[in-house]
């Protein structure tokens, strides 16, 4: 081998390794402040938190057997989904409502296991969800539309409240990570997808930049959530993320809104 062929050799491995290694350092610096998730940890009194590999969803009791989900998961099988119906001694039949908060692949990959549920999802993230829209983060684009399998059944609009067995679902849109992005109060908790996440020092964080449509917007976003549910404030006593921990109160998203 002659020492020209080794340096075009090394020169392609050089290449190799950083477009290999720069997706890693992002994800690292991205997620390096990040509280984890308690896999199995209780949401209120009907709720639990499912950690789904690098992502969580909630599994929520709303009476007589039946079951609510807020988002899937990432895996098509659904073996974390399907680990906690075997402890609660029920089967994918019991599974009625499926609240997806957006439409990143690995919040509806499960979704597709649970024909019969209804299937709630803010409208502008329809398309993404049933993959005849792309997503438009810097990173999600990269993959196009992803058909996650799921049909939205109830396309939602800001404000709306649903009822879901014996629980009341209220609907609100958060703009920003996508343009679809929802948040649900459900029986005090707070579910936020990847609308927000926590820190390690329980502070609430905006949305990714590189997974979201538009960070700033977030914020803002954000920001106008925590206004609105000022007069709530008292009933909501748990914060969920879907790639972080929990925090506990409004506080944190009030303490939030007023440093941005």
């Amino acid at each position: 081998m002659t020492k020209r062929t080794k340096r075009i050799l090394f020169s392609v491995l050089c290449i190799v390794v950083v477009v290999v290694a720069t997706p890693l350092i992002a994800f690292g610096i991205t997620f390096a402040s990040d509280s984890p998730v308690k896999d199995g940890e209780a949401l209120g009194a009907h709720a639990t938190q499912v950690k789904d590999g690098f992502v969580s969803l909630g599994v929520v009791d709303i009476g007589g057997g039946a079951l609510a989900l807020v988002d899937c998961g990432d895996d098509k099988t659904g073996k974390a989904l399907d680990a906690e119906l075997a402890r609660r001694k029920l089967g994918a039949e019991a599974v009625k409502a499926i609240f997806i908060t957006h439409g990143h692949a690995d919040h509806v990959g499960g979704c597709a296991k649970f024909a019969k549920a209804e299937v709630y999802a803010m409208a502008a993230d329809k398309g993404l969800i049933e993959g005849t829209e792309a997503a438009h983060g810097p990173m999600p684009k990269m993959f196009g539309p992803h058909d996650s399998g799921a049909r939205v059944t109830h396309p939602l609009t800001d404000g709306e409240v649903i009822t879901a067995g014996d629980l009341t679902v209220t609907a609100f849109a958060l703009p920003g990570h996508t343009q679809g992005s929802a948040v649900y109060l459900i029986d005090g908790v707070l579910y936020f997808g990847d609308g927000a996440s926590a820190n390690k020092d329980g502070q609430v964080t905006p949305a990714k930049y590189i997974f979201s449509d538009d960070q700033k917007q977030g914020n803002e976003s954000l920001k106008a959530l925590a206004k609105k549910l000022e007069p709530r404030a008292a009933e909501i006593k748990t914060l969920e993320f879907a790639h972080t921990g929990t925090l506990a109160g409004f506080e944190p998203l009030r303490a939030f809104a007023a440093a941005h």
